[in-house]
């Protein structure tokens, strides 16, 4: 057989985009999906659910792909390692030098590497022509099958599909209503910059958005109802020049409204709530001023409290506290009488597993993520206003959820996605640039 002909650094053969192609469908249904591919929600499997051999399989699988397309296509990498941002590096870094110092240090070694892992996914994907393009239309495809299913799944197994403790909140194939509803306000963004970079049949975007539309009701999930008109807002606004263009008034217009449901899910986070009219229209202070224990969450966050100044600095070490019952958070489990496996306040978790030079280094890799942004949108303000609705998204949902750099969540895998996908296409489309600028003066 005759070796494969060499491609030069940004092309690659037919059968690689396929196997990037796979590669999106895969963590998505990695980063959804029940551990296992188990519906069995009675067992205590998610307690260590990132250290099952199912998932050190399903991720293994595509860190290890991932490292051969990167080292296939080594030229290209290290274009876009030079202009990566700066600080997610030294975050990386961080989180395994924390391993010295961690009571775990395997542990955290280990919890360390599945970044790195995450890393190398995002940049194997931005090997791909039209990387995001083919991210959003695979993503697409594949959160629309998990909603066929999750409607399937409750219409042939109820007990399954319908959490009857949650006021029969749909959770469909996913684990929790939350989940379902997350999938299903991704998908409706989704959609939406799909038609904004190509041609999309009215039929198929209409019944596809209603689908979306039914599984978000259906999940009662305020939270992603809320962030599907927020993100949708955001992209719209964000995606064409704002007072430049023949609706300027239509961009205020949207640009306040998103301003306005932001407050209504900062609301929502303090008081597990959609606020009433009166307090609407009462002053501020009275609408924030009420005290509430955000659902539990501030029992957590007050016994986090008790371990952070111990280590203030440095961290405890990175991903070495939340492991379920006879670890280092065996005394809050003990104070709450249920078992926590997250602070619910992903910046406490940061500011106690990395210290305050970690959740740092996270504030700085989140202020370049969004200067890189607006670099992006000289050249591409599609992508730019897709990945600044993400990184919305990411920052304000952190604050209940512990999703930033923890673990194999579906935000934290598609948000270190982002971290990879801005700068690289910020880079070719200046090599395009300067290329072009080139030829001008060569003639």
């Amino acid at each position: 057989m005759k070796n494969p002909r060499p491609l030069p650094p940004d092309q690659l053969a037919v059968y690689e985009i396929h196997i990037i192609r796979l590669m999106v469908v895969l963590f998505v249904v990695f980063s959804l999906l029940p551990y296992g591919l188990s519906w069995d929600y009675t067992g205590s499997s998610a307690l260590t659910m990132e250290g099952s051999m199912t998932t050190k399989l399903e991720w293994g699988s595509l860190f290890a792909v991932s490292a051969v397309l990167l080292y296939r296509h080594l030229p290209t990498v290290l274009k876009d390692l030079r202009v990566i941002n700066p600080f997610l590096l030294m975050v990386l870094l961080w989180c395994a030098l924390s391993s010295l110092w961690s009571p775990l240090p395997l542990v955290t070694f280990k919890r360390a590497i599945q970044l790195y892992g995450l890393v190398m996914l995002g940049l194997a994907i931005q090997l791909a022509p039209n990387a995001l393009q083919l991210l959003v239309k695979t993503m697409l495809y594949t959160l629309m099958c998990i909603l066929g299913l999750s409607l399937l799944i409750v219409i042939v197994s109820p007990s399954t599909g319908i959490d009857y403790e949650l006021g029969r909140a749909w959770r469909g194939a996913l684990s929790q209503k939350n989940e379902l509803g997350q999938v299903a306000a991704m998908s409706i963004l989704l959609w939406q910059v799909r038609s904004c970079m190509k041609k999309v049949d009215v039929k198929i975007l209409m019944l596809s958005l209603l689908l979306c539309f039914f599984m978000l009701v259906m999940s009662k999930s305020s939270t992603s109802m809320i962030i599907t008109i927020v993100t949708s807002g955001i992209f719209h606004t964000l995606r064409k020049h704002h007072l430049a263009s023949i609706y300027p008034l239509t961009r205020i217009f949207l640009g306040v409204f998103c301003l306005i449901l932001l407050a209504v899910y900062v609301f929502y986070m303090q008081e597990s709530r959609l606020p009433t009219w009166p307090e609407i229209t009462a002053p501020i202070a009275g609408i924030f001023g009420k005290g509430t224990d955000l659902t539990g969450r501030t029992d957590i966050w007050e016994l986090i409290w008790v371990e952070i100044p111990r280590h203030l600095l440095i961290g405890l070490g990175y991903g070495s506290f939340w492991l379920g019952p006879d670890s280092l958070s065996q005394f809050i489990i003990d104070a709450l009488h249920w078992i926590p496996l997250q602070a619910h306040n992903g910046y406490l978790d940061i500011l106690n597993e990395q210290g305050a030079i970690g959740l740092a280094l996270t504030v700085m890799t989140l202020l370049m993520q969004a200067r890189s942004l607006t670099l992006l949108a000289r050249g591409d303000r599609v992508q730019a206003a897709f990945w600044s609705a993400m990184l919305l998204v990411v920052v304000v949902t952190n604050f209940t959820e512990s999703s930033l750099f923890r673990g194999f969540g579906f935000q934290n895998v598609l948000f270190i996605c982002a971290l990879t996908s801005v700068t690289s296409a910020t880079r070719r489309l200046n090599q395009v640039d300067q290329e072009t600028t080139q030829t001008i003066n060569a003639r």
